[in-house]
């Protein structure tokens, strides 16, 4: 070793009188960059790894909760109609409760209007971190299905709506990742371009539609009419990409 050349700290030693989180060697030692090789030789130790497993759980379980549980008979009491009638249309909607989820079901009539939709009337409340959600849901095979959701920073009629994935008709019930940023502020069919993004400290409220305009308004999509259903079991926070990759970087296949 030259003499002249200053001794670089290792991993895990600490100067005298500092303070070192018990997760420094992971997040900003030099060594960050050599975390994969020697998790692989078994250097990492083990207690750092079962401490990295342990936050990540607790973290993920804070992030499931349940937002609306649609398996109750009483959630489905709690929706109204808001179908295209207020616009000239014909179409109808309600929401009942079958087989332990509750279904979501009616009839569309693109002509005059083109979308059938119900409002939940319970007040929504996120987590101001959370950053998506996670939707249970089975549907008859359609496209065109959103989830809609109000902000308290929104103007008034403005509301934020995603198309949901089209899933195979007779599928069993499928968990979809919603990111709120991916949800797009409408108002009357029309994007709202003026309406602030979507802050999850902000939701109030959430709908449920089948719609031939897009998620942001204005296009139109080329929805069959006629009967639908769509049937949901649960609505909760998901899980935050940094829970995923962190539980990825504790625990790869």
């Amino acid at each position: 070793l030259n003499p002249a050349t200053p001794r670089r700290r290792q991993c895990g030693q600490r100067a005298r009188g500092e303070r070192t989180h018990p997760l420094e060697c992971v997040r900003v030692c030099e060594c960050m960059r050599r975390v994969p090789t020697l998790a692989s030789r078994g250097v990492v130790h083990l207690a750092s790894a079962a401490l990295a497993a342990t936050m990540l759980s607790s973290y993920s379980s804070a992030s499931a909760r349940t937002v609306v549980d649609f398996s109750a008979p009483s959630t489905a009491a709690a929706f109204a109609a808001v179908d295209d009638r207020v616009m000239g249309g014909a179409s109808t909607s309600r929401v009942v409760h079958e087989d332990g989820a509750a279904l979501f079901e009616g009839n569309l009539i693109v002509e005059g209007g083109g979308f059938a939709s119900v409002r939940y009337l319970g007040e929504i409340l996120l987590s101001p971190e959370a950053e998506a959600l996670s939707l249970e849901a089975r549907s008859d095979g359609r496209k065109g299905y959103k989830l809609t959701l109000n902000s308290a920073a929104a103007p008034q009629g403005v509301s934020y709506q995603l198309v949901l994935p089209q899933l195979d008709e007779g599928a069993p019930f499928e968990r979809l990742r919603l990111p709120l940023a991916d949800f797009k502020p409408s108002l009357r069919g029309r994007p709202a371009t003026d309406a602030p993004p979507l802050r999850a400290a902000d939701v109030r409220g959430l709908g449920l539609m089948l719609s031939r305009y897009e998620s942001g308004g204005g296009i139109k999509e080329p929805i069959a009419p006629g009967s639908f259903q769509l049937r949901l079991r649960r609505l909760a926070e998901a899980e935050s990409e940094l829970a995923i990759n962190g539980r990825r970087w504790v625990n790869p296949q």
